[in-house]
């Protein structure tokens, strides 16, 4: 390696080896190179290993196609083998949903670009295995469109892979067992249809910001996969068409031959779907769901076994708003609408959302039917040209007196003197809503205890309070949250705290302030949760830190539970030791001991790792 491409420096890790950035000497250009990591520890077994792998990488270079990163060669050393690929700066799809799901328009346009990877792929019998955000790439083109990069393609095969035992701990690594299908933990043979899977789970979170398949350990979320317990995308995300929906379910199902039966049939039908000006649209949220879920499937099939779906109370996620995705900060407005032209409408083809176990149908995407012209529809068309082809006659407007143009012209005048009398009382109104919002502020700096507003005028505090610009603003804003009082019912507090959690325009230092000055003054066992649910979930870890101080002293009995998956699985040791405190805490201030020590004795037999066993042993001693 070292004749030919200079290591600079390492700039990534994840589940199959390490990531360096380097300098290709022979080719003059940066490029990427990943070693890969394999599990056998027989130098006999690793030695054939390797070979395998550089017969198999070596395939995978023949895949060209602009929304696969492309590998440039393969080999090995002293240190192991190592894959070289082209060099992509960009962000994960991960990173970007962190921040908000993605819009329609934006979904639709990803939606398409992977779809065209994956058939791709599919035409050269290759099976990545292991798809999820973390290896879709985003970068953005010089006209300011977003490019799908599929990263790993055909690695994960290649590498050992881990054992059910080890997969029951693997989100905890990397993620990878929230989009992983039925199949694989079954051990069977795969084929394009885990692809198929595995990508229908990325579109799903991309579109509601949570895991289709969900569970606090490893072994919940495989049986989540396994039995199919799943909520329809349309009970989570609003505005999104039906159709749209229904095609993602119809990838998702339990059974392989129950999916489509490659990408380009999906694509297939996603395009023709996508024709349709005026489509049903989901409506979001609405009554917990008490029937089954059945399986995707096109219109024409026949009726299936049913399912029990997951539970009605899961159709409670709290979801933050979709944002459009925008080029890097410095880079020139995009020349690309977000808007799509449609072309001429055409008869939906209709998809089903049904998981089942039952005998597969056939299915073929519906052709659209030719239109028959009647000979009386013909014979009227011909009257129609005829007719337009008459000479025009002209229509002239009756004469007006002279009283009545006097009219008109006073009519105006009354009018236009409305419309001034109009924008003079909002102008009034506004300077008066101007001086009222700066003279709360002020109170809230002179020490007033209370200040009494609506919830509007709420809204345009936290707004605000987003773009203070000096700490003098900055402090004043959270002075004045902090005592905000409602003079029309609504429940600040609960407000103040999903502010504090969902808005992105936060940054990570102004959160961990807004939550020690306001939030901490307006929590309380409620909202609670929010706060817990944030700190499991951010990657900011002072705000996560902050949120659970303040937890500390409103979290009681209910919460036990959550605080317990953060002692067994968060990453951050400080937020573990917290948790570790508060659980100790509750127990002592329960009043339902029995019962917290049920829930403690669970997680100790379902836990393997010694550092965490002591930490719940010590809970469990400090019960008795």
């Amino acid at each position: 390696m070292e004749d030919r491409y200079e290591i600079r420096k390492k700039i990534g890790q994840g589940g199959l080896g390490s990531v360096y950035l380097a300098n290709d000497l022979r080719m003059n250009r940066e490029v990427a190179i990943k070693r890969i990591g394999l599990a056998p520890d027989d130098p006999a077994l690793q030695e054939e290993s390797t070979k395998q792998l550089l017969k198999e990488a070596g395939a995978l270079a023949s895949l060209q196609h602009p929304h696969i990163v492309t590998i440039y060669d393969v080999g090995a050393d002293e240190d192991g083998p190592f894959v070289v690929m082209e060099l992509i700066t960009g962000k994960t799809l991960d990173e970007l949903i962190e921040i908000a799901p993605l819009t329609w328009p934006d979904f639709r346009e990803f939606a398409m670009q992977t779809q065209e990877a994956l058939i791709a792929a599919q035409e050269l019998n290759l099976i990545h295995s292991d798809i999820k955000p973390g290896n879709l790439m985003l970068t953005w083109l010089p006209s300011g469109k977003f490019q799908i990069k599929i990263v790993d393609f055909g690695l994960a095969t290649l590498a050992a892979s881990q054992s059910v035992e080890e997969l029951q701990h693997l989100e905890a690594v990397y993620g990878s067992i929230f989009f992983m299908a039925p199949e694989q933990f079954e051990r069977v043979p795969l084929d394009a249809r885990t692809d198929i899977y595995a990508m229908a789970c990325v579109y799903y979170q991309a579109l509601t910001g949570t895991y289709p398949f969900r569970g606090e350990t490893g072994d919940e979320v495989m049986t989540a996969h396994l039995h199919h317990q799943v909520i329809p995308i349309q009970d989570l995300r609003a505005g999104i068409p039906m159709w749209v929906c229904d095609w993602i379910m119809w990838q998702l199902n339990r059974l392989p031959q129950d999916r489509p039966e490659s990408s380009r049939e999906a694509l297939q039908v996603f395009l023709q779907n996508d024709k349709n000006p005026k489509p049903t649209m989901s409506r979001g949220p609405v009554a917990p769901r008490t029937t089954p879920i059945p399986r995707a499937r096109l219109a024409g099939t026949a009726a299936t076994q049913r399912i029990p779906s997951a539970s009605p109370a899961a159709v409670t996620l709290k979801m933050t708003a979709p944002q459009a995705l925008q080029p890097p900060e410095g880079s020139k407005p995009s020349v690309h609408s977000s808007s799509h032209t449609l072309p001429q409408s055409v008869p939906t083809v209709e998809i089903d959302a049904r998981p089942s176990t039952a005998t597969p149908t056939k299915r073929k995407p519906q052709s659209v039917p030719t239109v028959e012209m009647s000979a009386r529809t013909k014979t009227a068309k011909l009257k129609t040209a005829a007719s337009e082809q008459a000479p025009p006659v002209a229509i002239h407007p009756p004469k007006k007196s002279k009283i009545g143009r006097m009219i008109l012209i006073g009519g105006a005048f009354i009018s236009i003197l409305g419309v001034l009398g109009v924008l003079l009382f909002n102008r009034i109104q506004e300077r008066k809503l101007s001086e009222r919002y700066a003279n709360l502020l002020v109170e809230a700096t002179n020490g007033s205890t209370e200040i009494p507003m609506s919830l509007a005028e709420l809204d345009r505090y936290l707004a605000d309070s987003t773009n203070a610009d000096t700490d003098e603003k900055k402090n004043a804003f959270l002075s004045l949250l902090k005592v905000a009082k409602p003079n029309d019912g609504s429940n600040f507090d609960s407000h103040i705290v999903k502010f504090a959690m969902q808005t992105v325009e936060l940054l990570p230092e102004d959160r961990q302030l807004f939550i020690q000055r306001v939030v901490a003054h307006r929590v309380d066992a409620t909202s609670a949760a929010l706060l817990i649910d944030f700190a499991r979930s951010t990657k900011d870890k002072l705000s996560a830190e902050a949120a659970f101080e303040v937890v500390r002293n409103v979290a009681g009995d209910e919460h036990f539970p959550s605080i317990l998956a953060v002692i067994s699985f968060h990453p951050n040791p400080k937020l573990r030791t917290s948790a570790e405190s508060i659980a100790q805490e509750i127990l002592k201030n329960s009043k339902t001991k029995s019962a917290l020590q049920s829930q403690l004795t669970k997680v100790i037999g379902e836990t393997t790792d010694k550092k965490i066993l002591d930490v719940l042993r010590r809970l469990e001693k400090s019960i008795n």
